[in-house]
């Protein structure tokens, strides 16, 4: 640790939202220079705390002290005006503005000051766009359109963008979450430079191994409060993931077949391409077979083809060449709703826009999609008594945890949110389930829960094909593991014994072929 001086400190915070408490008594200190990780489930609080310390929220009581001195944080500029920033997971950028054109937006250098009439200084903005850029190592195009911008460039211009406006503390939000591995190396060299030059850094994360190799400091969160606090030294991973769940497993261990029974092909994808539509990425000439009691997961830097590649298995998307069989049937030119009835499911990795009606009940999120037909319905009357009965029961086979069925699925956690996306897709016994990031957002505990789901699919002869982001999660559960880059399958590797930097390199190279 660089110093002992504290940038930013909680003493005592207290939130609560009704009768239950958020923020319990939190006391928290981060010390000028470090890189101070924040780890803990969902629902533990961390949210909380960094809209308090971003002016967002207010304390119920407690207070915050910026370089040692109470201060009242009302708003979010006046928390930027004393030097803390955030970087959130999705990034705050105009898609149709040039880079530089986001890095002094609503700070614009200007020439003169003549109201409406003034100009802006671009010569200045990009001078110190370089600056800033040189200081922390990265070299960045300012010209380029935000929404043709590869997702780290984006992140590392967030963080300039602080910088530019005087953050001496900037809070990251699951930093590494759409990063590939030797992306994630480049984050990290950066944050160490800044810590070196005396930024301060808090690292919210739920990779627990990111946080050793990053950070000096780790506080873990549970129940509101700061349950565990040490420096990186003086702890070790199988500690940190105990505090962090408490009494339950301190790791997402799952229990996965050795000797698996992979049958026949089910769905079989030929030469399939499609066309860019609204800037998505074009697909090229991709090929794959996915058997019976097979877990296949696709790697990939975020919006490298893996959503566009599961739409137009789904349906959601139309493909310019190529063909998709399910059990020898051709089911190229089929819509969704005729994909589904003949077996494919789908988990998005969206649940708050595609997956879910947040502002709909449980019972009606859970029986979505069987309400047209028998018990439920006779395709004139709904059954009130059967469809209760059968929402209860699927609840209850993942145990999904909620208060009264009727209250709105915005009620629950991200885990038994996504829980109940995975129930219903998974009741009317489909035999391929379509997988978008499994556990984005999911703490360890639901972790654990979703990962048997998926190995209980396909040991019953279901066939999965899923994307994630967690590069380690498609390793524990994929008996192959395909890497798509720029819309082409470029890899194939075994799952149960691949090598993490190899299927990086993989995904940061450019497309030229299938696997």
């Amino acid at each position: 640790m660089k110093t002992q001086i504290e940038a930013l400190s909680a003493n005592n915070i207290r939130k609560s939202y009704g009768s239950v408490y958020a923020n319990d008594g939190i006391n928290l200190k981060v010390f000028c220079g470090s890189i101070h990780a924040l780890v803990g489930e969902n629902g533990a609080g961390k949210s909380t705390l960094m809209r308090i310390f971003q002016g967002i929220e207010q304390p119920d009581s407690g207070t915050i002290l910026v370089d040692g001195k109470p201060i009242n944080i009302t708003n979010p500029k006046q928390a930027l005006k004393i030097g803390i920033g955030m970087v959130h997971q999705e990034f705050m950028m105009a898609p149709d503005l040039s880079l530089l054109e986001n890095l002094i937006l609503g700070e614009e250098p200007l020439q003169n000051k003549l109201g409406i009439f003034s100009r802006i200084n671009w010569r200045h903005a990009r001078a110190e766009g370089d600056e800033l850029a040189k200081k922390i190592g990265v070299s960045i195009n300012w010209e380029r359109k935000a929404n043709s911008t590869p997702v780290h460039i984006l992140q590392f211009v967030e963080i300039i963008r602080l910088l530019r406006r005087g953050c001496r503390i900037i809070i990251l939000d699951e930093p590494t979450a759409v990063l590939a591995p030797p992306q994630v190396e480049e984050l990290f060299n950066l944050l160490r430079k800044l810590s070196a030059s005396g930024t301060t850094v808090i690292f919210i994360s739920h990779k627990i191994n990111e946080v050793v190799a990053i950070a000096e400091h780790v506080s873990v969160m549970r129940r509101g409060k700061i349950s565990f606090s040490n420096a990186i030294k003086n702890t070790s991973i199988s500690e940190i993931a105990f505090h962090i769940v408490g009494d339950n497993d301190k790791s997402p261990t799952i229990s996965k077949e050795t000797d698996k029974n992979i049958g026949d092909v089910l769905l079989g994808i030929n030469d399939l391409s499609s066309s860019t539509i609204k800037k998505s990425q074009q697909l090229c000439d991709i090929s794959l077979k996915l058997r019976t009691g097979q877990i296949v997961g696709i790697a990939g830097v975020s919006g490298n083809g893996q959503i566009e590649l599961l739409e137009c298995i789904l349906g959601l998307r139309k493909i310019s060449k190529g063909t998709i069989y399910l059990k020898e049937k051709n089911i190229t030119d089929l819509n969704i709703f005729d994909r589904r009835a003949l077996g494919i499911s789908y988990v998005s990795s969206d649940r708050a826009n595609e997956g879910l009606s947040l502002n709909s009940s449980i019972e009606d999120n859970i029986i979505a999609g069987s309400h047209r037909s028998l018990p439920i319905s006779n395709g004139y009357i709904l059954n009130k008594k059967i469809m209760r009965q059968t929402a209860s029961e699927r609840l209850i086979r993942l145990s999904v945890k909620y208060g009264n069925i009727q209250e709105n699925a915005s009620s629950l956690s991200g885990g038994n949110q996504q829980k109940l996306v995975f129930a219903r897709e998974i009741s009317n016994q489909p035999s391929i389930l379509v997988i978008s990031q499994p556990t984005r957002g999911v703490d360890l505990n639901g972790i654990k829960a979703i990962h048997n789901l998926i190995i209980d699919f396909a040991s019953q002869g279901g066939a999965v094909l899923m994307t994630s982001e967690e590069l380690e999660e498609l390793q524990l559960l994929s008996d192959e593991i395909l890497i798509i880059s720029n819309g082409k399958l470029v890899g194939s590797v075994d799952g149960q014994n691949s090598d993490i930097k190899e299927i990086g390199k993989m995904m940061v190279m450019e497309g030229s072929g299938n696997a």
